[in-house]
């Protein structure tokens, strides 16, 4: 593994006391205790990963984005904060505004795979929030099911300025080793260079108590190959991640062996895990 400092461009914080989440975490399940800083730190200690970016959790209330802004103003680790605003609001530009004046502020994010409609995306008041966010120059994280990328290349044509990030490579259902159409729709919008992609959210999506790497190679080796290593990044959706492992460590140097594998050279290594990140997002970071 290279000596360079990774960045992990994407995570969670919640507080389960300070925040009621509609829905989650899942009852029973390792996710049900807070994940804040401390945790994250611990978990991060064994690897190369140096610096993160929080990525929303809440989309009913502004708090979570002040909270996790005022929590990255003391620290070394959390690098860039993704929040989110109503972009159906008439006045989304005002709380853009307001979130850009902190300098960890990098991204806004919308729970679009939770919203009926697959293409909530097309909709002429959302459209007009992403135009805002356009004009503004602040990233968009897009995060779907394979539903909803058939949306995407029309997006990405309507906002030819605006970078879009795809979570988690949109979910495929690798648990049961289903591709299409999830690769078709995949490598439409990989067609767009304002379209970047996360591998990230693969180990959850596959099985639980059994994945393998080989489970999960094709889908990673197929995006590495579309988007090319200029346009994908590590996340690892921690601690969400740690549904179907039993430490970060094991996530990360997964996500690694899995860019390996798939060819990619020590250059392509660093963009994935480093460089990238710090371009997309616009990261204070060396």
């Amino acid at each position: 593994m290279t000596d360079m400092a990774h960045i992990d461009t994407h995570h969670h914080f919640w507080d389960l006391q300070k925040f009621a989440y509609e829905g989650f975490p899942p009852e029973g399940t390792v996710l049900c205790q807070n994940y804040l800083l401390p945790e994250l730190e611990r978990a991060i200690a064994p690897t190369p990963v140096k610096h993160t970016v929080f990525v929303q959790v809440q989309q009913s209330t502004y708090e979570e984005n002040e909270w996790v802004l005022k929590l990255a103003e003391s620290s070394s680790t959390v690098v860039g904060v993704v929040g989110w605003v109503d972009l159906t609001d008439p006045e989304v530009g005002t709380h853009v505004d307001k979130l850009k004046v902190h300098r960890k502020f990098c991204g806004i994010r919308h729970l679009t795979h939770n919203e009926p409609d697959h293409n909530w995306l097309l909709r002429e008041d959302v459209q007009r929030g992403l135009g805002v966010l356009e004009e503004k120059g602040v990233p968009f994280d897009l995060l779907l099911k394979p539903p909803n990328l058939p949306a995407i290349p029309a997006l990405a044509k309507a906002f030819p300025k605006l970078k879009f990030v795809i979570n988690h490579i949109a979910k495929p259902l690798i648990k049961d080793g289903v591709v299409e159409p999830w690769r078709t729709d995949i490598t439409k919008c990989a067609a767009f260079p304002n379209v970047h992609i996360k591998l990230s959210g693969m180990v959850t999506e596959a099985d639980f108590s059994s994945w393998k790497i080989e489970d999960i190679q094709p889908y990673a080796s197929h995006i590495i190959s579309m988007f090319g290593a200029e346009r994908v990044m590590f996340g690892s959706d921690w601690p969400v991640c740690l549904l179907a492992s039993d430490a970060y460590s094991k996530v990360h140097r997964t996500y690694y062996d899995l860019a390996v594998n798939a060819g990619c050279t020590p250059a392509d290594l660093r963009r994935i895990f480093h460089d990238n990140a710090k371009e997309f997002y616009g990261l204070h970071v060396e």
